[in-house]
């Protein structure tokens, strides 16, 4: 396959059409955008570009020698099964499933296409989020030979970092980036909603806990998980953590959040170094079995 393979897109989302625009900025031909949503597929092309075609899904498929089915995780493997007539044999066909291997394609590879994945390790808000953040984010990427040598290229020519991963291993790749991204915003949500029983409008929570937050996250990527922890477990404060679990015994989704949490952090602790194995056992039991709130 050529260095700069045509490339069709099928699932006009952010996504798809942002690795689109990359791609075409970085001298790659996008034949088309296919989609069953005809002017979804048309604001695609052209945000991509003057001369991407807005087609079928089936009409983008036969188009390219590499084609991406950027398509929610769930679709993928019908739509695989789906277009597997369209595809050119010898094609590559892949997919930007997180979770999912190449393994979900094997329609295209029946027809003699070879299959693979790449996933961009970002949130995407926007599409205008995506076009800026895709460049220098790490792109994990699985599948046949000249499959994972082809994305490999596509990352890099789109500002992306590849890195190898073997497909049994997405779905645990995958909670790792959920519980980075979505459940963190997951957790800062039930702190806001603390600080709002608190008597705290959410705008001044959010101005406050902002830096907390960052600072936080710059101290992990700078020092290492138990190098930045701090806080009561960190110190072996039982009475806190007491008093903290007090005021959330009626709150049962908070309090599993805050227990479940807290038995982690006793662990990395306990690995800092800053409790002992006395400490450490006697805030799990905490964890485990709060005192009932009087």
């Amino acid at each position: 396959m050529n260095k700069s393979a045509d490339i069709a897109i099928i699932g006009p989302g952010k996504v798809g059409t942002a690795i689109g625009v990359l791609a075409a900025k970085a001298g790659w031909t996008v034949a088309a955008v296919g989609g069953r949503d005809a002017a979804r597929a048309a604001a695609a092309a052209k945000a991509i570009g003057p001369h991407v075609r807005a087609a079928t899904a089936a009409q983008a498929a036969g188009s390219a020698e590499l084609v991406l089915l950027t398509v929610g995780d769930d679709d993928i493997a019908a739509t695989c099964q789906e277009l597997a007539a369209a595809f050119r044999p010898g094609a590559i066909v892949a997919h930007c499933s997180g979770v999912l291997g190449s393994e979900v394609l094997a329609p295209a590879r029946s027809r003699g296409c070879r299959v693979g994945s790449m996933h961009p390790l970002q949130t995407f808000p926007s599409l205008q989020a995506a076009i800026k953040d895709l460049p220098g984010a790490y792109c994990f990427i699985e599948g046949d030979a000249e499959a994972a040598e082809s994305l490999q290229r596509l990352a890099e020519a789109i500002g992306a970092h590849p890195v190898p991963i073997a497909s049994a291993a997405k779905a645990v790749y995958h909670a790792a980036a959920v519980m980075a991204c979505n459940y963190l915003t997951a957790l800062l949500d039930a702190a806001l909603a603390l600080c709002n029983q608190a008597g705290i409008d959410e705008p001044t929570a959010r101005k406050a806990l902002g830096p907390l937050a960052r600072a936080t996250l710059d101290n992990v990527l700078a020092a290492g998980t138990a190098g930045a922890l701090t806080g009561p477990i960190a110190r072996g404060d039982q009475q806190t953590v007491q008093r903290h679990l007090g005021v959330l015994m009626e709150q049962a989704d908070l309090l599993d959040i805050y227990r479940a949490l807290g038995r982690w952090t006793v662990a990395l602790a306990a690995r800092k170094g800053t409790i002992n194995s006395s400490k450490a056992a006697a805030l799990r039991r905490l964890l485990d079995f709060p005192l009932a709130k009087e």
